[in-house]
């Protein structure tokens, strides 16, 4: 039996019953989304698409991308040397393939909306892949103790024949059992279509139940308290307490840009001395009304103020210091430089503390996670009849983003030197090599690591 035809039977035992039982309607299930969370959320959302829910400043109103860069800094932090490996080979082919590469992207859609889900699923072919729902198109119904989702919503739409359709997978974790519901409507609207209208889902079954030991989806959450609804069990945004600092930036930025238009040299000119049609065909000449009989000199009057980029830049540095407080990262992180941009730290050293804080706070969010998709891929792939290894994952962050290489290469070899630290350790942690890689590019003599010929 091939892998299709094998889930496909598994499917059909565990759907026992889902056509004949009575379904709620899903408009009408309460959600764990508060009306304020909810509005918020939106406005994440936004600001990380650069429309801040505020009243433009200028006539040209030109954002800065903040919200995009800080979100993604911090996700490169968190996720640069991250390994995770699960034990059996096969299903580590795929976290590896499938999962791994995509850690960055799903850490920063986590700040920004506050959580991800993450859940695993087979196709055809037998190879796993990893879905990922956000704050825009998972709806959360029930949390636990934690604050890990046991019952929510993913929302798929697809256009199809000029039509657009909405697929909502429902997922409900309880009694040892996670049970999955597939339903299809007309998008904006309670017309219910069956399955099979969409090729695309016309293979999901409407019911499906895997027996599990914890919910089949795993919840990434920031570590940050909410403090906008406190009667609200879920997360807030890396930024959420930053918007207004944020409008702040791009209203000093679009200042920034409107001096150098303001106060661009000009030459403004009496209507005399253009053509006898007024045409002025240069941006540094502005036509001006006079009686045309003043002395050349009277009827050109030159503007060449100086630009204040200085105080303007200064500005925008002051503002981004407060975002920085605000976001728990350390002071001089972001800077706007006017021949660059914004720009952001290109080492983060040991002794930058706030950042290194804020960075380990977002990985014990994310270990749990990891661990938690390590037993969820394996129970998947089991109840499909996939053969596999159960055992412990193993997770590394690593922390060299974090070091001053010349500073640190000089405290592990006074180590080595005073027998506090084997030469093949100090290798190995140099080169990035296995300790048995190391031990083969150790010298004949190790003198210089303080040892004996």
């Amino acid at each position: 039996m091939n892998v299709l035809d094998r889930i496909k039977s598994l499917l059909n035992g565990f759907k026992q019953g889902g056509e004949t039982m009575e379904e709620a309607d899903l408009n009408k299930v309460e959600s764990a989304v508060s009306p304020t969370m909810k509005s918020v959320t939106n406005v994440w959302w936004n600001v990380f698409q650069n429309s801040l829910p505020m009243e433009k400043t200028h006539k040209n109103f030109r954002p800065l991308p903040i919200a995009y860069t800080s979100t993604a800094y911090l996700a490169q932090l968190v996720t640069a040397e991250i390994k995770f490996e699960v034990a059996d080979e096969q299903l580590n082919g795929f976290v590896q393939k499938n999962l791994v590469p995509n850690l960055d992207r799903i850490t920063q859609l986590t700040l920004v909306g506050g959580y991800t889900v993450i859940k695993p699923y087979i196709v055809s072919s037998g190879e796993i892949f990893f879905d990922v729902g956000t704050s825009r198109d998972f709806r959360p119904i029930a949390l636990d103790e934690n604050g890990h989702i046991t019952e929510g919503i993913f929302f798929e739409r697809i256009r199809y024949k000029g039509k657009v359709y909405e697929r909502r997978e429902h997922h409900i974790f309880a009694d040892g059992v996670h049970t999955v519901r597939n339903s299809a409507y007309l998008y904006g609207t309670r017309h219910r279509v069956e399955l099979t209208e969409v090729p695309r889902w016309a293979v999901l079954l409407p019911e499906g139940r895997i027996p599990s030991d914890i919910p089949m989806i795993a919840t990434f959450r920031t570590p940050y308290a909410n403090n906008i609804d406190l009667d609200s069990e879920l997360p807030v945004s890396l930024f959420a307490n930053s918007v207004g600092t944020l409008h702040e930036i791009d209203s000093a930025h679009s200042e920034y840009l409107a001096e150098f238009r303001k106060m661009s040299a000009k030459v403004f000119g009496d209507n005399g001395i253009f053509d006898k049609n007024g045409k002025i065909t240069d941006d540094y000449f502005v036509n001006v009304d006079g009686d045309g009989q003043r002395t050349m000199e009277q009827q050109i009057m030159t503007y060449a103020p100086a630009i204040r980029e200085e105080a303007h830049r200064a500005q925008i540095n002051t503002e981004l210091r407060l975002y920085e407080v605000q976001i728990g990262v350390s002071s001089g992180t972001f800077t706007f430089d006017s021949s660059k941009g914004l720009v952001t730290a290109t080492q983060v050293l040991s002794e930058d503390k706030t950042t290194y804080n804020t960075v380990c706070q977002i990985q014990r969010q994310l270990r749990p996670v990891l661990e938690a998709l390590n037993k969820i891929t394996v129970t998947l792939a089991r109840f499909y009849g996939i053969e596999c290894e159960d055992g412990e994952c193993a997770i590394e962050f690593g922390d060299s983003v974090f070091e001053d290489t010349g500073t640190e290469f000089n405290r592990r070899f006074q180590m080595v030197q005073a027998g506090m630290l084997k030469a093949e350790e100090f290798i190995a942690w140099y080169f990035g090599v296995p300790l048995d890689k190391a031990r083969e590019m150790l010298p004949p003599m190790t003198e210089a690591f303080g040892g004996e010929q």
